[in-house]
């Protein structure tokens, strides 16, 4: 789906979070349709789709500050939130 970064946290970067549910829904309706054309082509040999799912651009197993090992940049829900979101538009794709 080439969706790979496709979370609001990584898109938040970019100032292209609010796009981040239809980026991910068209990425996974274009390789759907690239798909079944191949598919339609030769029908023997059936393709199928898998989404890129994640990474972010933040952790939460290493801090981003040498002075304090235990801050984190992110949350646990931020990120749940992040993947929810990249995902559902996978699938609605």
């Amino acid at each position: 789906t080439n969706t790979f970064n496709g979370t609001g946290i990584s898109q938040a970067e970019y100032k292209m979070q609010a796009v981040v549910y239809e980026m991910n829904k068209k990425g996974a309706e274009l390789a759907k349709k690239a798909a079944a054309e191949v598919t339609k082509a030769e029908p023997h040999k059936p393709r199928f789709v898998a989404g890129a799912v994640g990474p972010t651009s933040r952790t939460l197993s290493v801090s981003p500050s040498v002075e304090d090992p235990s801050f984190r940049n992110v949350t646990w829900d931020e990120l749940v939130e992040s993947y929810v979101e990249q995902i559902g538009g996978l699938v609605d794709g």
